[in-house]
């Protein structure tokens, strides 16, 4: 049941030494290739990083929130092409990155993301500058976010769902809050 998987999913910063399978990893990208886009245009494009010293690397890509990357087994960036999708592309990629949580969750695999946008890399740059040399993509291209995914070496406490009345409101009876 998804209700399941999704109270399972939390966001995982520890990661053991254990290697995450080739066919996981496959099975997290082939979800992640289901994931809607509008109009079915598909920006979204997905670069894998396994290599330690890049994970490393990579785990500075911005001032905080991302240094779980260096322990993570491997890193997904999550990219957009702008020009295919100038008006959409973020929240094509918000929906490929959930499809990756969760993909993750289900594996039994754990799994956070570090946001991109409005980031600096501790030099003044910005994150996505910074990233854009790191991955030497063109200009076209925006890195939306970057999944760390490994085997979980902490165990959280069970997410507490935001209040139904304070978040869920009837049109025409309710008024926003």
């Amino acid at each position: 049941m998804l209700l399941e998987l999704v109270e399972k999913r939390r966001s995982i910063r520890k990661f053991t030494d254990e290697k995450v399978s080739d066919e996981d990893l496959k099975e997290i990208l082939t979800i992640a290739l289901h994931a809607p886009t509008a109009k079915n245009r598909n920006p979204v494009r997905y670069i894998i990083i396994r290599d330690k010293k890049r994970l490393e690397e990579l785990s500075n890509f911005k001032k905080n929130s991302a240094k779980f990357l260096a322990n993570a087994n491997l890193a997904i960036a999550v990219v957009t092409d702008k020009e295919i999708a100038p008006n959409t592309n973020h929240q094509d990629a918000s929906i490929a990155a959930t499809f990756i949580l969760l993909a993750a969750a289900d594996l039994d695999l754990g799994a956070t993301w570090a946001n991109v946008v409005d980031a600096r890399h501790e030099s003044g740059i910005s994150a996505q500058e910074f990233l854009h040399k790191f991955f030497d993509l063109e200009d076209k291209f925006d890195v939306e976010c970057i999944i760390g995914i490994g085997h979980p070496a902490e165990e959280k406490s069970e997410k507490v769902p935001f209040e139904y009345s304070e978040n869920v409101f009837e049109d025409l009876h309710d008024k926003l809050k």
